[in-house]
């Protein structure tokens, strides 16, 4: 996988990658409705490319709840051994 897929989950990634795709396959045929004056197509495409985003940005959202979690988890951690070693 790209280097682009690293904002997401390994679990996610082929998922986004297959969203990328659908993203780029409906803008382009968005942009190319527009030009033939195919509104409603290309509103439709455009609603697509929205919905893909919106996919997108929740596996990156995971993905950024996930490492301020282990983050979290691994400053409670070294509390807690500095803790032990004062007592």
């Amino acid at each position: 996988m790209s280097s682009k897929l690293s904002m997401f989950l390994l679990k996610d990634q082929e998922k986004a990658d297959k969203q990328l795709a659908v993203y780029d396959y409906n803008l382009m045929h968005a942009i190319r409705c527009v030009a033939q004056g195919e509104f409603e197509n290309a509103a439709v495409h455009h609603r697509n490319v929205a919905n893909a985003l919106e996919e997108l940005q929740r596996m990156k959202n995971s993905r950024s709840a996930t490492d301020e979690a282990i983050r979290l988890l691994k400053l409670i951690d070294k509390q807690e051994v500095t803790r032990r070693n004062w007592f």
